[in-house]
C-alpha cells in the first residue's frame, strides 16, 4: 500500500462511508471459522434471508452440480454446497444487496461494472485452479476477489460523486489508469477502499491482499502474486467484451498474460467462460 494501514484508514474514513458487515455474513463467517461449524448451522442462518436462500437453491440446481432431481430444501442444498461455497454465495448476495442500486454517472456505467465483476470473478476462479497462479487463494476465494475487486469504485461514487467524476474525466482525457487519477484526487484508490471493506467484512486475509494489490506492486512476493491473479482476471474480463465501461484501467494484453505463464489455449478457455458469465448465471 502507498499509505500504511492506520494512515489509510484515517484518510478513507474521513472521505467515504464503508458499510458495516451485514449480520448474515457475520453469522456465516463465524460458522465457517468455528471448528464445529457445519452446513446445517449455515442453513439455519440462510433460510432466514429469502434472497440468499433463493440463490443457494438456484446454484445447487444449476448445471455445475448436475443433480438428477431438483433440490428444494435449504438444509440439503447447504450440505451439497459445503461451507466454503456457502460463504462465497453469502458474500456475493450481500455485496449485491449493499451496492446493487448504485446509480451510474457520466463516464461510469454501474450495470456494466456489475457484469464486469462477474466476468472477472469467473476468470479469477479458473486462474486459481492452476497452482502456478493460485498462491494461497482457493478458487472460491479467488472468485470473491474478482467479484469485489472494483467495489471501491461504487463506494467512492456513492460517497463523493463529484470528485470521483473528476477522476473518471482525468483518466479518460489523460489516458491514465483510473486508480492513478483516484490516488491523485483522493490520496487513495478504489483498490485500497475495496481492501479495507474486505478487511472489515472479515474476508480471508488472502482475499484482502489480492483486492488491495490488484493495481499495486507490493514488495511482498505472495501479496504481489495474489494481486497479480486479480489483475490477470480483470484483464481477461476486459479482453472478453467490448470495453464500453468508460474507464481506462491497468490492463494486461494477451502477450503480457502469456509472459506471466498463461498458455494461449488456456487463455482462450478462460476468455470463453468470462464472455458467458453474467449476473443472471
Amino acid at each position: 500500500m502507498r499509505n500504511n494501514t492506520a494512515e489509510l484508514e484515517e484518510l478513507v474514513d474521513g472521505t467515504v462511508n464503508i458499510p458495516t458487515i451485514p449480520t448474515v455474513l457475520t453469522e456465516v463467517t463465524a460458522i465457517c471459522n468455528a471448528a464445529d461449524g457445519s452446513a446445517r448451522d449455515a442453513a439455519k442462518v440462510i433460510e432466514k434471508d429469502a434472497a440468499i436462500a433463493s440463490r443457494a437453491l438456484r446454484l445447487v440446481n444449476g448445471s455445475l452440480y448436475g443433480l438428477k432431481s431438483p433440490v428444494a430444501n435449504i438444509n440439503l442444498a447447504c450440505s451439497i454446497l459445503g461451507l466454503r461455497v456457502i460463504k462465497n454465495l453469502v458474500v456475493q448476495a450481500t455485496v449485491l444487496q449493499a451496492f446493487g442500486d448504485t446509480q451510474s454517472l457520466a463516464g461510469f456505467d454501474a450495470d456494466w461494472l456489475w457484469q464486469h465483476a462477474f466476468k472477472t470473478a469467473t476468470a479469477c476462479r479458473l486462474l486459481a485452479e492452476d497452482a502456478h497462479f493460485a498462491k494461497g487463494l482457493p478458487k472460491d476465494d479467488a472468485y470473491t476477489c474478482g467479484l469485489i475487486h472494483d467495489i471501491g469504485k461504487l463506494i467512492l461514487l456513492e460517497s463523493s460523486p463529484d470528485r470521483f467524476g473528476q477522476a473518471l474525466q482525468q483518466s479518460a482525457t489523460r489516458g491514465v489508469p483510473l486508480a492513478t487519477a483516484e490516488h491523485e484526487l483522493f490520496g487513495f484508490d478504489h483498490a485500497q477502499v475495496g481492501g479495507l471493506l474486505a478487511n472489515r467484512w472479515k474476508l480471508a486475509p488472502a482475499v484482502q491482499e489480492a483486492v488491495v494489490n490488484h493495481h499495486a506492486r507490493p514488495d511482498d512476493a505472495e501479496a504481489f502474486a495474489q494481486g497479480l491473479l486479480v489483475r490477470m482476471g480483470n484483464s481477461i474480463a476486459h479482453l472478453a467484451v467490448d470495453n464500453s465501461g468508460g474507464y481506462h484501467g491497468d490492463i494486461c494484453d494477451a502477450a503480457a498474460l502469456a509472459g506471466f505463464g498463461l498458455a494461449p489455449e488456456r487463455l482462450q478457455t478462460i476468455l470463453a467462460a468470462a464472455r458467458a458469465a453474467n449476473m443472471a448465471s
